[in-house]
């Protein structure tokens, strides 16, 4: 079969536009090879594709094949044998290349160079005594791998290890994907731990840190070195023998977990393991990417479920709003009453007096004597409502009149959703005017129309937060610890954007459903699916109210700590491995945050192969679709000058993934087509499997960073795998990994990007707006000119040349075919000049974000956990002084709620980190002498509970009585558990006329459990969809409300069993005895050492299944 001379032409300007090759190189090499060819016996086109295609694959440039500015002779045999050598770099080489990078002085180099020479002789023998030093050690580490994984350290292995050893502080080394880094990473840990150091090695996920823990742990017996990993313990015991071990591997997310475990639990899993030397793999990611993320343990605080009520509210009203496709909100419906209610709470000017006059000028109400009027003022605003649109534009005109601060506009929603104004309501010669924008319906609603989101947000938060305005609450005690009510008017807007935010997120993107209930996806960086991280300020609850998974309460968070702080507690002993080390402002961005951090990119041992085609940009989604499935059909079917190729196609999300998976189904078999999403699922058959000829796997970025894709010889030999990157990267380290995954140790692989502008982010776009300059106009004006005369008709015209010459190889037809041939190469692209424009502009924004990142997260990241370490301190003299002996486990638990709670109202970025310790300070003394007193330091009264509880099983019933009384006297949201434990206390007691105390407080409790139950009902009410009754969210509030049941009829059980004993004398009965039929629900509930049955219930209405 004979290859069309089409194909020929784009190979040949593929040499050009994937900027291998100038223009005037592939003329010379076209015609050398045209000389070559004369005389042989085969298709001249398929021929010339099968060369062209190894120039491609195996990234053969111009001076391989040139000697003095001319094409060698014999060129086709010149290009198998470049194609087929395999030898790796010499020491000389890898050592020249990275004194050029001027990162290391060039005595340390030369002692690089001296100790590794030294060791690569000895390699072959079994000892080697006259080494001594590092040599020796070097050379003991390299047997040990050579014995138990079978093959020696290669020299760029054994030169980044060197590099790392004779580091004295901080060092970050680059060597390229496929290289070997786990090797130097065990090699460098097994160094330290000979040194005595006890090496934490962090991968970026459990997977990887457990893979690598397993497949090293016969190196480490080997050199007597004891090794762990600290993801996959189950217990304290489990964890303390972990880290009792050398090296121990795992995640930032369980060594920072730990720490606190240890420090803020005091709990025994690392007791005398100290932050000496970090060995960080992927540190790129872990330092960049994700340096800001917080780790903190979820600490169970009765005070936040209370806030479900609250959310849903916001939930339910969120989803009454309606957003136009011209860009307006449109508030939810509300009565006329309540907008003018609003505007009177927030002018204190206006006088009620003359709204009813208004009133009745507008004709809504009668005439009446003044003593009347004053009488109806209570009444005026509810008439308003029963008024005509037209009396209430009458009211708002006279309105206006009398404020002309208020300026109203009026408007009607068409049938086809756009607004039309019907009317302005002003007031002639004010110019500073407050802007109110309704829709007046019949029957007295009316919507508010919103331009921004700012105002629609605030009118929210003043609608909601009137609801829960309490005439009752308290001054603020002294000790400034916030109480609940704090907590909804500080957080009020926070939360409404958050449930915004949650309306606009999907699954399959940001997050997915996991075990019941929503998890975050790091769908920008990794891909990983991130199990144990959840959304904070009520983003996660209202993703679960939007899709009626488990409905969890909100986190109050009271130990935290950054990766950033993490790496920081090594101090100058962090030592990192990357593929990617990225650009310099991020390496300049790492040196700022980490001082005196070092950094080195060690050279590929072999020549590096990746062929990266010339980017598409495309502007409309259904031809992106198409492109990018031509592109991978077209790499994964035989040719004439090859075989077929494999494919990798990486997608931004798991909902473009899948729709590529459904994309190609259509033309790929099922057996050939894979999908690596999730790595909650069994992935083997990716991962673990040689990747053969025509098969296509579709990926997120999981199939990036640390995944290593084997793939068979054939389809190195067709040009390895065809990696086709569907979208643009957060950063180019990103991009960087993703065509990491070809072109591995030596071998061929391809890449391209073929992405869509309208998934560009809105600020790539703003910026790529703004980058439109005069000289980027007139390139493309340049390109369009190219188009019109040199499209089809320049392929045609050298594709005719080029047979003419075929069939008559006279001098005036090759200098013919020459010509057409520079012709068609001075086509030009606009594709790849889209993709800079578009790279140019995310680089911008890196560029942006690493500044935010430096002179904002950082130092916010900083003060957090300087203000944390002034809480450690606090807790450490709790612990330490015999005075909170007595109660100190319910002190401990009330000053973590004063915390958590004092940190998420007063924390603010632009309070010094002095002041903010010095408040800090003086609350948390205050709060101390306030437990000490017995008082509770804040309106949240758990320690009234908590502190009974205890008096109570100690036998103090008086006190314990006392605290629950003081419990009830200042509020608390589930009075029946104050109400329940002050009964058995009673009962247990047995002062005179207990019964009838205890039956009483018994009575109010059952009475407190419907109260409860109807905020379980509000609060389902409020999230249910009307169609939905079987969904996760609705069977666990019907087991919450079965157990309130349960509950309440063991009351009235225990209520009559009293009566009775009074009415009949008998009065030998018990608190244990009154409530023994309560027990068949401790099966329902697990078993905590020291949890009393109460606090167990609590926790079971708060978190049962």
């Amino acid at each position: 079969m004979e290859a069309s001379g089409k194909l020929l032409s784009s190979r040949l300007l593929s040499l050009i536009k994937n900027r291998q090759w100038r223009k005037d190189d592939v003329v010379k090499l076209f015609k050398a090879l045209v000389e070559q060819y004369n005389g042989k016996n085969e298709d001249f086109h398929t021929w010339m594709l099968r060369i062209l295609h190894q120039v491609e694959i195996h990234k053969i440039s111009v001076s391989d094949l040139t000697v003095n500015d001319k094409i060698v002779d014999h060129v086709e045999a010149n290009i198998n044998d470049i194609a087929k050598n395999t030898d790796e770099i010499t020491l000389d080489e890898i050592v020249k290349e990275i004194c050029e990078q001027a990162d290391i002085d060039k005595q340390t180099m030369a002692e690089v160079k001296d100790i590794v020479s030294s060791v690569s002789k000895c390699l072959s023998a079994s000892r080697a005594p006259h080494l001594q030093g590092i040599q020796q050690h070097l050379f003991k580490l390299c047997k040990a791998v050579e014995k138990t994984m079978k093959y020696k350290p290669r020299l760029t292995q054994m030169v980044s290890w060197c590099i790392l050893v004779l580091s004295k502080s901080s060092r970050l080394v680059q060597v390229l994907t496929g290289e070997g880094k786990t090797c130097i990473v065990a090699m460098f840990a097994a160094y330290q731990a000979m040194m005595r150091k006890t090496p934490d090695i962090i991968s970026s996920s459990p997977v990887l840190a457990e893979r690598d823990a397993e497949e090293w742990s016969a190196f480490y017996k080997e050199l007597k070195i004891t090794v762990d990993v600290n993801t996959n313990k189950s217990g304290d015991k489990e964890l303390k023998k972990c880290y009792e071990c050398q090296v121990v591997y795992g995640t930032a997310d369980n060594f920072a977990g730990d720490f606190l475990r240890q420090r803020f639990h005091r709990r025994d899993v690392r007791p005398k393991r100290e932050f000496q030397c970090v060995i960080v793999d992927e540190v790129d990611s872990l330092m960049m990417d994700k340096g800001p993320e917080v780790v903190y343990l979820n600490s169970n605080m009765p005070l936040m479920e209370p806030l479900n009520v609250i959310l849903a509210e916001i939930w339910s009203i969120i989803n009454q709003l309606k957003r136009l496709e011209t860009g307006e909100i449109l508030g939810p419906i509300q009565l006329f009453s309540e907008v003018l209610a609003e505007i009177i709470h927030e002018n204190k000017n206006i006088d009620q007096l003359s709204i009813v006059q208004m009133a009745v000028d507008a004709g809504i109400m009668p005439t009446k004597p003044s003593m009347q009027m004053q009488e109806n003022m209570a009444n005026v605003l509810k008439q308003l409502d029963n008024a005509s649109v037209l009396q209430r534009v009458a009211f708002l005109t006279t309105f206006v009149t009398n404020f002309p601060q208020y300026f109203f506009k009026l408007y009607e929603q068409k049938s086809d959703g756009t607004l039309r104004k019907e009317n302005e309501i002003s007031s002639a010669g004010t110019n500073k005017r407050q802007e109110i924008s309704v829709i007046l319906q019949g029957n007295g609603k009316c919507h508010v129309v919103h331009f921004e989101e700012d105002s629609l947000v605030k009118s929210l938060g003043e609608m909601i937060k009137k609801g829960y305005q309490s005439e009752t609450i308290k001054e603020q005690n002294e000790s400034c610890i916030p109480g609940l009510h704090d907590l909804i008017n500080g957080k009020m807007q926070t939360w409404i954007e958050n449930a915004l935010l949650a309306n606009e997120m999907t699954p399959g993107h940001e997050f997915i459903f996991h075990e019941g209930g929503i998890v975050p996806v790091d769908y920008e960086c990794t891909g990983v699916v991130q199990n144990n991280m959840r959304w904070g300020e009520g983003l996660q609850q209202f993703l679960e109210m939007k899709h009626q998974t488990k409905l969890s309460n909100m986190s109050l968070i009271t130990n935290f700590m950054s990766n950033v702080g993490l790496f920081k507690k090594y101090q100058n002993q962090i030592y990192g491995i990357t593929g990617t080390l990225g650009d310099q402002t991020e390496l300049d961005m790492l040196k700022k945050v980490y001082d005196g951090i070092k950094t080195c990119k060690i050279p590929s041992f072999r020549r590096r192969k990746l062929y990266e085609l010339e980017g598409i940009v495309i502007p409309e989604e259904d031809e992106w679709i198409r492109t990018v499935c031509n592109a991978v059909q077209h790499q994964v079917t035989s040719t004439v000058y090859r075989g077929p190729r494999a494919a990798l196609v990486i997608c931004e999300t798991i909902n473009r993934a899948e729709m590529f998976h459904r994309a190609l189904a259509k033309t790929i078999s099922k057996d050939k087509l894979k999908l690596y999403v999730n790595n909650n699922m069994d992935n083997s058959t990716i991962t673990d499997s040689t990747v053969q000829a025509g098969d296509v796997i579709i990926a997120t970025n999981l199939a990036g960073r640390g995944t290593d894709l084997k793939v068979c010889e054939s389809v190195n030999e067709a040009g390895g795998l065809f990696v086709v990157q569907t979208f643009l990267p957060l950063n180019v380290r990103v991009e960087q990994q993703a065509f990491g995954r070809t072109a591995r140790q030596g071998s061929p692989g391809s890449a391209q990007h073929i992405i869509c502008t309208s998934h560009f982010s809105d600020s790539v776009k703003i910026v790529m707006d703004l980058n439109t300059s005069v000289s980027s106009l007139l390139k493309r004006l340049s390109h369009l000119t190219s188009i019109l005369m040199s499209s089809d008709s320049t392929e045609n015209l050298f594709e005719n040349a080029l047979n003419y010459y075929l069939e008559n190889c006279s001098s005036q037809n090759h200098e013919a075919m020459v010509s057409a041939l520079t012709d068609l190469l001075a086509m030009k692209s606009s594709s790849s000049q889209d993709l800079e424009e578009a790279k140019e502009a995310r680089n911008i924004m890196v560029e942006i974000r690493l500044s935010r990142f430096l002179k904002k997260q950082i130092p916010k990241i900083t003060k957090k956990e300087e203000l944390f370490s002034v809480y450690l301190n606090v807790l450490d003299n709790v612990y330490e002084d015999d005075v909170f002996s007595d109660q100190r486990d319910v002190i401990v638990s009330c000053l973590h709620e004063c915390w958590g709670s004092w940190f998420l109202m007063y924390f603010n970025d632009g309070t010094s980190i002095e002041t903010l310790k010095k408040q800090l300070k003086e609350d948390l003394s205050n709060a101390k002498q306030k437990l000490l007193n017995k008082q509770s330091p804040s309106t949240m009264v758990y320690y009234y509970i908590r502190s009974g509880n205890n008096l109570r099983e100690k036998g103090c019933l008086a006190e314990s009585i006392e605290m629950y009384t003081k419990a009830l006297e200042d509020g608390v949201c589930w009075e029946f558990i104050p109400l329940y434990n002050r009964a058995l206390a009673t009962l247990m007691k047995k002062d005179g006329g207990y019964i009838a105390k205890a039956r009483a407080d018994l009575d109010m409790a059952g009475k407190a459990i419907d109260l409860y139950k109807s905020q379980l009902e509000r609060i389902l009410t409020c999230v249910k969809p009307p169609s939905q009754d079987k969904t996760l969210l609705t069977k666990q509030f019907q087991v919450k409300l079965m157990i309130a049941d349960l509950l309440k009829m063991n009351i009235q059980d225990a209520v009559m069993e009293l009566k009775r004993a009074e009415s009949t004398g008998d009065l030998s009965l018990t608190g244990h005895t009154i409530f023994l039929a309560m027990d068949f629900l401790m099966r329902h509930v697990s078993s905590t050492e020291g949890e009393n049955l109460t606090e167990r219930l609590a926790l079971l209405l708060a978190d049962c299944m």
